[in-house]
């Protein structure tokens, strides 16, 4: 039997000691955990709290399960999602790019751009009509091999029509990132909203994300405005698993 710590429940303890485990490099990517069963039967507790410990390793992407064979350490650490610096000129790159150099992982983008009508719950948020004319963008990011993040974002062609910047992939500011691209329209962007849910995913975005089986997904709607106008609304979409959120406040 293992000791643990009295202010900790079972459950916790267990996961405390694994996680201590894998960062330490005693255990490795891809090595394999106890099962529950032993896990149990080595801190003395109930074979539920075993499990448990296993689900929230998992749930942080610490480890992974494979079907019939048990918990494995992950190959990946959760990239992490800094807040305060996401988009502070000067800004050379785009938030995804900054976060795959930090953590040393390749990272494959696809998206493509279409233009659309605005859709009731965007054009509210953007202060247009339904049915407004938008460029409509879609992201599939991928970084360590694995699909970590899809999106969709919305900018009002009253905005970016006809300029330099009207397709974000395209011309001198293309791939480039929100901030650079309006500031060389004379749109300062100066506000970023964030409205963030823990959701279990749909279908499609299981299948889409490669999530395994219990893991939840972070949904954001983002907003960008220069001044008193919203210039970009964004529908993110995370595995769970697969990312770190950190924020950073100035209080006035």
């Amino acid at each position: 039997m293992v000791d643990r710590d009295q202010q900790s429940s079972p459950y916790q303890a267990i996961a405390e000691d694994l996680q201590s485990q894998i960062k330490s490099g005693d255990l490795s990517p891809d090595s394999p955990l106890p099962s529950a069963q032993e896990l149990a039967q080595r801190w003395d507790c109930e074979l539920s709290a075993a499990r448990r410990a296993l689900i929230a390793l998992r749930n942080v992407g610490a480890i992974y399960f494979l079907a019939g064979q048990g918990a494995f350490v992950a190959k990946n650490p959760p990239l992490v999602r800094t807040h305060w610096d996401r988009f502070q000129r000067p800004h050379a790159k785009p938030a995804y790019r900054q976060e795959s150099d930090r953590a040393g992982m390749e990272l494959h983008m696809e998206h493509s751009t279409e233009r659309a009508e605005a859709p009731a719950g965007v054009a509210e948020r953007l202060g247009i009509d339904e049915g407004d004319p938008v460029t409509e963008t879609s992201y599939a990011i991928s970084m360590g091999g694995s699909p970590v993040s899809f999106s969709v974002a919305w900018e009002p062609l009253a905005i970016t029509g006809g300029t330099e910047i009207e397709s974000p992939h395209e011309g001198p500011y293309g791939g480039q990132g929100i901030v650079p691209r309006f500031d060389a329209i004379g749109y300062a962007v100066d506000v970023e909203e964030e409205v963030l849910q823990v959701r279990m995913p749909e279908p499609h975005e299981e299948a889409q994300l490669d999530i395994p089986a219990g893991v939840p997904v972070i949904q954001i709607w983002q907003t960008f405005w220069a001044g008193d106008t919203p210039v970009e609304v964004a529908k993110i979409i995370y595995r769970a698993d697969r990312y770190e959120f950190q924020y950073r406040t100035t209080i006035a």
